[in-house]
């Protein structure tokens, strides 16, 4: 659950799928955005010791181990956490997102763009419709019109929690502004000719040449 803990559900993975795992292990997100590992499960299975051979002990180490900081950090977020408008704020979030996803591609799709979103819980991506060279472009008109990416391309992006229906308006709305000047600048025409054809023609002629070149040196 480092990464999906707290993100899909309030019970991470486990209650967006309604499962209990035997073992569980968070990041810092448990901790507020601060360094910590967390091990989670039930007493039979993380017990230290073994109580029929007292010198088996494991040994729970390291820099931020039990820092009065992190885990007051962490007690924070768990007591916010289990409040129901901190539950139902996620509920909210996913009505907001599945509505969003829906208008942008309809209308994406109305204005011919090659795109389309895609989303699993609050962890959206932009996919292509369409097969092109320059689709890397995409990003740079995105962070061009105000978008601000989590990572370096598309692939993977992330809605808040705390999100309003007026953010997701406003992030369709700078969306269709970068597909736009997308299509302004030429990137999403159809090549002129056949790509794989014209790269073999180029490397056939460079080796004839290349070729033709030693007979004449020799």
């Amino acid at each position: 659950e480092v990464y999906t803990g707290f993100r899909l559900d309030p019970k991470g993975a486990q209650g967006a799928y309604d499962v209990k795992a035997d073992i569980a292990v968070y990041g810092k997100t448990l901790g507020g955005g601060l360094p910590i590992g967390v091990v989670c499960g039930p007493k039979d299975l993380m017990q230290r010791g073994d109580k029929t051979k007292a010198a088996r002990i494991n040994y729970v180490i390291g820099t931020f181990a039990g820092h009065p900081f992190v885990m007051a950090t962490m007690n924070a977020f768990l007591k916010w956490l289990q409040k129901p408008e901190t539950i139902q704020s996620y509920d909210v979030m996913r009505e907001n997102i599945d509505s969003f996803i829906s208008r942008a591609n309809a209308s994406l799709e109305k204005k011919g763009y090659p795109i389309k979103l895609t989303h699993w819980f609050s962890v959206w991506s932009v996919l292509y419709t369409d097969p092109g060279r320059f689709h890397w472009m995409f990003q740079y008109y995105l962070k061009d019109a105000g978008v601000n990416l989590s990572w370096v391309g598309i692939g993977r992006l992330l809605f808040s929690l705390e999100w309003t229906r007026a953010d997701y308006d406003r992030l369709l709305e700078r969306l269709l502004v970068a597909c736009e000047e997308m299509k302004k600048g030429g990137w999403w025409e159809p090549p002129v000719a056949n790509i794989k054809q014209r790269l073999g023609i180029e490397v056939a002629t460079a080796v004839a040449k290349n070729i033709l070149g030693s007979f004449s040196q020799s």
